[in-house]
């Protein structure tokens, strides 16, 4: 064995009477590892207390499927203590950051001196409870990164759509410019009496007709559009296929029509009817572009509002305006299946919480429900006054949670989803923020077909 000063200098063993000293001696073995080689890996049983005498070694951890580091070790530390003393698989696993020289102390021993020898004890507690928060502290912060991973990913696909009608509007604006550029300067010259010019000036400007939503639209706009092009072709129009689109959009038919061919000349009335298509392509163009513009304002408003960028971490806010934000960055996942109906109470008073946080609470349960519906259902959000309390209700129809389930719901990672599809962390996280940060309750009733969970938040201020 090599020498062994440094060990019984280190603040666990110094305290050791010699007898103590003299056992740990004979139950120790030796180890030595190159850089690179692995010590223990996770979940694997503990059977010793290591001790690095020299050297340096890294832990690391599987979270949501991915190996996550979380911190070093360098000699002299005590390594396993708390899993030995909880009779738990080690946490992490420890690689060789360095070539290292470990001793390893027997279960027994440790166990041993755990009972026998208080400053031993005393110290074993201490790094058992600076370990659990660490720990604590490094899935919490995974399960955040790795929720806000996939809310970032939905977002950037629910951005994707807007910014690509608008990209795509802005290219077709070129040639639409240059199509009405060619047609006003054929107008021009056409000679069109005065109060035709004023007909056409006011189609032009004319709010196009709602949408046709129903079944069977398309193809009545389609045969539509058919019909006008061969009436406009029997006029002599240039490319009538491309002119009777626009026109059909704004509502035009061959009937609207009619009474222009009749007041001027074929080579007139064409003329104009080039010109009053490309205006409305371009109105429509425009049109795109601003719904797509104000689409991406929109889901960038409520991601700055979700996350409270800029404001005071605990203020007095109105619940519904966290919900809402809440929703409409998770369009993503409602927009296949998921009906969401609102019973809000809009006197409510102004709740005094850290908003960031409350809506990460949101987004869990509202994630959890769509999750138990498989993507399609109803999701029912109800908001009430309950004394000194302003309770959210958020319900879904899924199958519903077994009666001996729902006591353990709030458990750190219990969960009833597959291997891999969830961390058991969410609705943990949740009771977390309700409870420890805001002093409310949280807590989940269900039967067959409708889970309900019942967020109560006091109307005083909470606490840090």
């Amino acid at each position: 064995m090599s020498n062994l000063s440094t060990l019984f200098e280190m603040p666990l063993f110094a305290g050791l009477s010699e007898e103590c000293k003299r056992q740990v001696r004979t139950n120790l073995s030796e180890r030595r590892l190159k850089r690179g080689e692995v010590l223990m890996r996770e979940g694997q049983r503990v059977t010793h207390q290591f001790i690095l005498l020299e050297g340096e070694l890294v832990t690391e951890k599987v979270v949501s499927g991915r190996q996550m580091f979380n911190e070093k070790r360098t000699a002299p530390t005590s390594i396993a203590d708390a899993s030995l003393l909880a009779g738990v698989p080690a946490p992490w696993t420890y690689t060789a950051a360095t070539d290292c020289h470990l001793v390893a102390l027997s279960e027994d021993m440790f166990h041993t001196l755990v009972r026998e020898c208080e400053s031993f004890s005393r110290i074993i507690y201490r790094s058992m409870y600076a370990r659990v928060n660490v720990y604590d502290t490094f899935i919490l912060t995974g399960e955040k990164l790795a929720a806000l991973g996939r809310l970032s990913a939905g977002l950037a696909h629910e951005l994707n759509n807007p910014a690509a009608a608008v990209a795509r509007a802005a290219g077709s604006l070129r040639d639409s410019l240059d199509t009405l550029r060619e047609a006003t300067r054929a107008l021009v010259t056409s000679a069109l009496p005065a109060e035709v010019m004023t007909s056409m000036n006011d189609w032009a400007s004319r709010a196009a007709p709602p949408v046709d939503t129903t079944p069977h639209a398309a193809l009545r706009q389609s045969e539509a559009e058919s019909l006008l092009a061969d009436w406009l072709a029997e006029r002599g129009a240039a490319k009538p296929w491309l002119l009777a689109p626009q026109l059909v959009a704004a509502g035009f038919a061959s009937a609207d029509l009619a009474p222009l061919a009749e007041r001027v000349t074929s080579e007139q009335f064409c003329t104009g009817i080039r010109w009053l298509a490309a205006t409305l392509e371009l109105r429509s163009l425009a049109a795109q572009a601003w719904l797509g513009a104000g689409r991406i304002s929109e889901i960038v408003k409520a991601m700055k509002d979700y996350s409270y960028m800029d404001q005071a971490p605990l203020q007095e806010v109105d619940i519904h305006d966290g919900i809402e934000d809440t929703l409409t960055i998770m369009q993503f996942k409602l927009k296949h299946g998921v009906v969401v109906k609102r019973d809000y109470d809009r006197a409510l008073p102004r709740v005094p919480v850290y908003g960031s946080e409350l809506n990460q609470v949101w987004t869990n349960l509202i994630d959890n429900a769509i999750d138990a519906m498989e993507g399609s259902g109803e999701l029912s959000i109800r908001s009430y006054q309950e004394g000194d309390y302003v309770v959210v209700e958020i319900g879904d129809t899924g199958p519903g949670i077994a009666a001996e389930i729902v006591p353990r719901l709030f458990e750190p990672f219990f969960t009833t989803k597959p291997l891999g599809k969830g961390t058991g962390l969410g609705l943990h996280i949740a009771y977390r923020t309700v409870v420890s940060r805001h002093n409310g309750t949280i807590k989940a009733v269900s039967s067959a077909g409708e889970t309900k969970f019942l967020v109560r938040l006091p109307l005083g201020v909470g606490r840090a």
